[in-house]
């Protein structure tokens, strides 16, 4: 399977258009299935490969477009759908983390709740397309 590509994304209607960009950024990360086993397991990196799972989840977090993501509507988020899917995806990722906790990217990568993250993370993607 190829690296999930990033739907064009637009930027209308939001005040922080850089970190939107950003936000999509590390959903595709976590959309991708091919880009996690190649940088996240196998370290292989490629241009602008600097992500693992750690990251990703630290700057959605920081962000708060997995904790608020209607409070971000208007500042990185353009509508309530966009909103509503960052939800969908904190909701089966907090699931997984408070499984896991701290283990290690091939654990979260095996686990059988990970093919859901992926979704959602794909689902959220398109959202903001």
């Amino acid at each position: 399977m190829e690296d999930l590509e990033q739907p064009a994304m637009s930027c209308d209607g939001v005040e922080f258009p850089d970190a939107r960009l950003r936000i999509a950024s590390m959903l595709s990360s976590l959309a991708s299935p091919e880009h996690q086993r190649r940088v996240w397991l196998a370290e292989v990196r490629g241009p602008g490969d600097v992500d693992d799972l750690t990251m990703v989840v630290n700057f959605l977090d920081d962000t708060r477009v997995l904790g608020d993501p209607e409070g971000l509507v208007g500042e990185v988020l353009r509508n309530g759908s966009e909103a509503r899917a960052m939800r969908e995806l904190s909701d089966v990722l907090y699931a997984l983390i408070d499984d896991l906790g701290e283990a290690p990217d091939s654990a979260y990568l095996a686990s059988r709740c990970w093919p859901s993250v992926v979704e959602a993370a794909r689902r959220a993607l398109r959202s903001m397309a």
